[in-house]
């Protein structure tokens, strides 16, 4: 589906989540300081139509970025918060059929114990203990596996467990999600699985909690 006239494709620097962006938002301003709400980043989205933007953060109009709704600019500065909000979708790109980034998950189970051992790349030997049911890892800040591979995209793959089954889905990353010597959108992950980031190799490790019955 192609992108409406007056919208603009505006994209997160720190997770890369893309967003639709009404041009007219911008009512002849040069930047609007915008947050992302899948990452919470704030950062400045430059007007297309200004061929040399000059940035005022100062003056700047502060938007929320959001996935299920968005504000509409009307008015000054000070009536911003009052006014009504209507839906922006987010870049296509981003989205994947049946994928629910937002929706709710069974709370992880504390039996078994789910970790991601680092086994190769530049961090080998690290291990990221999982607490949440979906987490997201890349090389963003804002990620709860956070990767220090200049390969990684800023949000690369999401893990998502729904006991006993666990998912590792890709997020259109430039170097892909590599599983079993092959590219992955989506595909199951069994004790001591290997998958690849970028340089990076990691195995899931899932432990009974024993003496716990």
């Amino acid at each position: 589906m192609g992108v409406p006239e007056d919208d603009v494709i505006i994209s997160c620097p720190e997770c890369e989540t893309k967003y639709r962006y009404d041009e007219r938002r911008f009512d002849g301003e040069a930047v609007k300081q915008v947050k992302c709400t899948s990452c919470g980043f704030t950062f400045e989205a430059a007007n297309p139509a200004l061929a040399s933007p000059t940035i005022d953060t100062a003056d700047a109009d502060f938007l929320d970025l959001d996935h299920g709704a968005d504000r509409e600019v009307s008015g000054s500065a000070d009536e911003f918060d009052s006014q009504p909000t209507e839906d922006l979708q987010p870049e296509a790109a981003h989205e994947k059929p049946g994928l629910d980034l937002d929706s709710p998950l069974p709370p992880l189970p504390t039996d078994p114990r789910y970790s991601l051992a680092v086994i190769a790349g530049g961090q080998a030997g690290s291990v990221f203990q999982i607490h949440k049911p979906r987490l997201f890892i890349g090389r963003g800040s804002a990620m709860e596996i956070q990767l220090r591979d200049s390969e990684v995209s800023r949000r690369h793959a999401m893990l998502e467990i729904r006991d006993p089954d666990v998912m590792l889905v890709d997020l259109d990353a430039t170097n892909g999600t590599w599983f079993d010597g092959a590219k992955i959108k989506t595909t199951k992950l069994d004790h001591q699985d290997e998958f690849t980031l970028g340089s990076t190799t990691l195995m899931l490790i899932v432990t009974p909690v024993r003496g716990s019955h």
